[in-house]
């Protein structure tokens, strides 16, 4: 007998981080906080460490009123570790591990740049731990991010599931988006770099259940954007389990969502998220800059 799906329910905490360097305030159930009474400009280094424990905590964290320069943004970067490749996008003139993400008033295209669920750069042998994110100038409504706790996603796996997924990998790569972006533009894209398009393209194989390289937490590595297959697995059989579970992480009550306000900065952790924003703003400027963190290969 068939029965209806009920939500995700029990199993969530995200209570505050208690920190003597800052508040924290939840944003939704399944993940997400704002980090409040402090300038990141101005945390000492104890305050630095802190702020990382928060992010492992809640998976996104944000601040507002930051209103950070390039040079602030790289500075503050740095602190959290050294940058990572950026496969795509190239820095400011200022400062180049600082990343553009523009979309102009009056351009309208088929797909954004981050527009599907995706976690940063999986088809690198090493992906970004860290990525950070500000906003400089935004539209009066859309454009918010929306993120997915791939941790508590996978918490909330039968044991019976949990386990047949610990031993596979999933395979990374590039190639179902350059085929998605080629024909809904018409015309060849590329990543600017032959070696990156190259990786890109090649991809990498990842473990389908990841251990954090700091607390341990297990997580699922799955994108519907990059995830291309399962290592010894057909297509047709490697299809299906993807997208349950590119459905089921990114239930709604997995989530949460941020309405971006100029001057607003934030950062997440991309060994146990996805995220996506949706291409909802024609007709307004969005201004951002981002940032990512080296990471080492995902265990």
């Amino acid at each position: 007998m068939w029965q209806v799906r009920v939500a995700p329910c029990g199993d969530f905490d995200n209570h505050p981080f208690q920190s003597n360097h800052f508040g924290v305030e939840p944003l939704a159930a399944a993940m997400g906080a704002e980090i409040t009474g402090v300038r990141l400009t101005e945390l000492s280094d104890e305050g630095i460490e802190s702020l990382k424990h928060a992010l492992w905590k809640h998976k996104m964290v944000y601040l507002v009123d930051q209103n950070l320069t390039h040079a602030e943004h790289a500075a503050f970067s740095r602190r959290l570790g050294p940058f990572a490749i950026d496969a795509y996008t190239q820095g400011t003139p200022e400062e180049r591990d600082v990343h553009p993400i523009i979309k102009e008033a009056d351009e309208v295209t088929p797909s954004l740049f981050g527009g599907g669920w995706h976690t940063d750069s999986p088809f690198l042998e090493e992906p970004p731990s860290i990525t950070t994110l500000r906003q400089i100038e935004g539209p009066p409504y859309g454009g918010d991010t929306t993120w997915t706790n791939t941790a508590l996603a996978f918490k909330h796996l039968s044991p019976t599931f949990q386990a047949m997924l610990r031993p596979l990998k999933v395979w990374m790569s590039a190639r179902n988006n350059f085929a998605t972006q080629e024909f809904l533009r018409g015309a060849a894209i590329s990543f600017g770099d032959v070696t990156k398009q190259e990786q890109g393209l090649k991809g990498s194989v990842h473990p389908f259940v990841r251990k954090h390289p700091v607390t341990g937490e297990e997580a699922l590595y799955i994108c519907d954007t990059y995830a291309a297959g399962i290592d010894g697995m057909t297509t047709h059989e490697a299809k299906p389990l993807i997208d349950f579970l590119v459905q089921h992480t990114t239930q709604h009550a997995f989530t949460c969502r941020l309405r971006w306000k100029p001057g607003m900065f934030c950062m997440w952790d991309n060994a146990a998220t996805m995220h996506l924003g949706p291409n909802d703003y024609d007709g307004f400027r969005r201004e951002m800059y981002r940032t990512t963190i080296a990471g080492g290969v995902p265990r």
